[in-house]
């Protein structure tokens, strides 16, 4: 393989997309920004190349990858749906390396299909080893679990600074490996700088792996002036409840699945499940190199729960 230099960021504005960018031009790849709307683009840095990708629209993808080395799923699941045509664009377009859309929970553990909501994702992946198979493109998926820097300040992860409360599901065992959001612009350089290490498969990268009754231990410590405590939710029916909305979601032809509740609780309960089932704690699975000591990750909580 001719090393990586050119590489193209689909769903540049998102937030993943923005830290993905910002780490390739930190490591001096020479990248370009791609997204649906120009327009939206104004705010990334001006030293990314803008340009405006229809991805329903095979001619449109090719334009964008001529002359590309590389190029980064980092748009919203959804738009997983043209996966077919954006692999056959990046071959016609002599692409070596895709990075998949994935950067979150472990889309290859064995079981993770029971959950649902991955569909678009598990299917953009056969396409692509399809593809791979028959064509010789290459390709990566990162997994690296939830952003926890990026969902504290929004409320949306299991840590409330208001109340000073952990949510605790189940029993409050089960680890889970996590990561702050520049992880998927750290893990994306590793990747393309190195990509024979990564060739044709999915890699691991988190930054720290913790249960949510060490979270309440965790944050006590660091909390002089006032204990935590847990706000304890049984899992139990949890799987079911998050079918059955799944499936009326389906009846009513609901689009915007992300953030729908049957995607929040079936995504939670894939995380807790007591006997780590969809594989929640990867710790074992960590490229070298990775990951923080409890030092570092306190010190990273303490920033996102002040932002």
């Amino acid at each position: 393989m001719k090393e990586i230099r050119k590489v193209i960021v689909l769903g540049a504005t998102g937030n993943v997309g923005q830290r993905v960018i910002s780490a390739l031009l930190k490591a001096s790849f020479h990248v370009t920004a791609g997204g649906r709307a120009l327009g939206s683009m104004s705010d990334l840095p001006s030293e990314a190349v803008k340009i405006s990708v229809d991805y329903g629209s095979p001619e449109s993808l090719k334009n964008a990858f001529h002359d590309q080395d590389a190029v980064i799923e980092a748009f919203n699941p959804n738009v997983a749906i043209f996966q077919e045509q954006i692999v056959q664009a990046a071959i016609d377009a002599g692409v070596q390396h895709l990075i998949t859309p994935d950067f979150s929970s472990d889309t290859f553990n064995e079981n993770v299909e029971e959950l649902l909501i991955f569909e678009p994702k598990l299917k953009a992946q056969r396409l692509l080893e399809s593809a791979a198979e028959k064509h010789g493109i290459n390709w990566t998926a990162i997994i690296t679990g939830p952003f926890f820097d990026w969902a504290i300040p929004r409320s949306i992860f299991w840590v409330n600074p208001s109340s000073k409360e952990v949510t605790v599901f189940g029993s409050g065992n089960q680890q889970v490996s996590m990561s702050a959001i520049d992880m998927v612009g750290r893990a994306s350089v590793a990747v393309l700088q190195n990509p024979v290490a990564f060739l044709n498969r999915v890699a691991y990268f988190a930054d720290y792996t913790v249960s949510s009754n060490e979270l309440v231990t965790t944050l006590s410590n660091m909390d002089t002036r006032e204990m935590w405590k847990p706000n304890e939710i049984p899992l139990s029916g949890f799987l079911q409840r998050g079918k059955e909305l799944w499936s009326q979601d389906t009846i009513d032809g609901v689009q915007d699945r992300l953030n729908s509740p049957a995607y929040q609780i079936l995504g939670t309960y894939g995380l807790f499940d007591e006997s780590n089932r969809y594989g929640a704690d990867f710790s074992k699975k960590v490229e070298e190199g990775f990951g923080i000591t409890l030092a570092e990750f306190q010190q990273m909580l303490q920033q996102a729960i002040f932002k």
